[in-house]
């Protein structure tokens, strides 16, 4: 497989920079499948339109990031991830599922995608970061998984687009070959592709184990029975004072502990403080009788934990790796946030390494199917497995994801 990351200029809009790469025609690499991570722009269609004239036979994907990668440094013009397969059996399939809270996904094309994770084909999603329902849908995705009779980790990996604040407006889009759409999930299916998939967290334990009493989707009201919101400030009262909130709570993220395996290590961020009264809004959803702590992080952790874990699982060099890190990462990490990409891509030796700050990240749990993430960083590592008729498969980078 040969794989390309190009890094777009971030002072020219993404859809002229590729028209003129277009016009140039400056020997740009074939590609089977080209994924692209575009600055929230209301130029996305023209963008879209430009790379189906550069790679009108590919399988093309993306979505709106504010921050993206390209090997090892940040980037915010825009990133392209450019693979081609060398056995022509090998392919990616890319697939739109449209769906709102109000007009949720249709449930034959979740089941579609729990069916390829049974079959042990690799899925990446790309969401939509502000109005698809994408707890709901993992859920459903779950449950067909469960039927199935599927346990353990699937491969699946992804982060929910992002914009910059105010968060709202037309932004934050997905889009599949030339559709567009505000909210959806992309689907990319792998075939002949082996991966590794890493959760990659970094964060320390800052306080005891509580147990959630009371929550709602993603608004918990008590914990041990004490409102949310009071719970809270015994943590962030300060001389008497209250730390900014939710700010401060970025670097403080509740760490699920249990007792539940297929919710043991998920982390919750702080969305909103005291809203509704009493309780406190997060990023994503918890549940009665999830036992939580708070944790604690900084840009030094958050950097050495995605080094350690790049270097422990870049035996079998991979020839390209994808990472979703969560804003809230990025946040904490401050002007260290180029080091956290430059630290995986120099553990990995791969020079194709592309990716973006997401609203969410999307991965498998250790005892269970897909979750979603606050506060956290998933590494997706590809190999093309040997071609058809060259001798016996080609290894994974490490277990199957």
């Amino acid at each position: 497989m040969e794989s390309t990351v190009l890094q777009l200029p971030p002072d020219e809009p993404s859809a002229a920079a590729l028209r003129r790469l277009a016009e140039e025609d400056a020997g740009l690499p074939d590609a089977d499948l080209v994924l692209a991570f575009l600055p929230p722009s209301d130029g996305l269609a023209e963008a879209v339109g430009a790379l189906a004239e550069l790679w009108p036979d590919a399988a093309r994907a993306g979505c709106e990031a504010m921050t993206q990668f390209a090997g090892d440094a940040l980037a915010t013009g825009g990133t392209l991830h450019l693979f081609r397969f060398a056995d022509e059996g090998h392919r990616a399939e890319v697939e739109l599922v449209p769906g709102s809270a109000e007009e949720p996904p249709a449930a034959d094309r979740l089941a579609g995608i729990a069916r390829r994770l049974a079959r042990g084909l690799p899925v990446l999603l790309i969401v939509d970061g502000l109005r698809f329902p994408v707890q709901p849908a993992l859920a459903s995705v779950r449950a067909e998984l469960a039927r199935r009779g599927i346990e353990g980790r699937v491969p699946v990996a992804g982060g929910l687009a992002s914009q910059g604040e105010p968060f709202g407006g037309p932004h934050a889009r997905v889009f599949a070959g030339s559709e567009i759409h505000p909210s959806a999930l992309v689907a990319v299916t792998l075939h002949g592709l082996a991966t590794r998939i890493e959760v990659v967290r970094g964060w320390d334990p800052a306080s005891p184990v509580y147990t959630v009493t009371r929550a709602e989707g993603n608004v918990l009201w008590e914990i041990d029975s004490e409102p949310a919101a009071s719970w809270f400030r015994r943590f962030f009262t300060v001389d008497g004072e209250l730390a900014p909130l939710p700010e401060t709570a970025w670097r403080f993220p509740l760490i699920v502990e249990g007792p539940r395996a297929d919710r043991r290590g998920l982390y919750r961020s702080m969305r909103a403080f005291d809203e509704p009264g009493g309780a406190v809004t997060l990023w994503g959803d918890l549940e009665t009788g999830d036992e939580v702590r708070l944790g604690m992080g900084n840009e030094a952790s958050l950097v050495r934990r995605a080094a350690e874990l790049a270097r422990a699982v870049s035996g079998g060099r991979p020839e390209a790796a994808i990472l979703y890190s969560c804003v809230g990462r990025e946040v904490v990490l401050g002007a260290s946030a180029a080091q956290e990409i430059e630290s995986v891509g120099r553990a990995l030796g791969c020079p194709a390494v592309s990716g973006f700050f997401s609203f969410g990240e999307i991965g498998p749990t250790d005892d269970g199917g897909p979750a979603f993430y606050n506060h956290t960083a998933i590494l997706v590592l590809l190999r093309e497995e040997e071609a058809a008729g060259a001798g016996a498969p080609a290894a994974p980078p490490g277990p199957n994801g």
